[in-house]
């Protein structure tokens, strides 16, 4: 593996982790107002969806493991 390879790997893999936290960062406020106005309605199990909900666990669990993978070296 060249030298020139583990840099574009790293470079990608920060690039890919900087979006990624952005994207988080203007997309998930705005869900979780979506889903606090969701549970105040009334809606069945919209309790899933408020900002401490069992969805935005999920959400934040993904982005961890997508970062996880993005760091973890290239097998064979």
């Amino acid at each position: 593996m060249s030298v020139n390879t583990i840099i574009n790997g790293a470079i990608y893999a920060i690039v890919g982790v900087i979006v990624l936290f952005y994207l988080y960062a203007n997309l998930v406020p705005e869900a979780q107002a979506a889903g606090d106005d969701l549970n105040e309605s009334g809606v069945p199990l919209g309790n899933l969806f408020v900002s401490g909900g069992f969805v935005f666990i999920l959400v934040m669990v993904g982005l961890l493991l997508v970062i996880v993978r993005l760091a973890m070296p290239k097998g064979k």
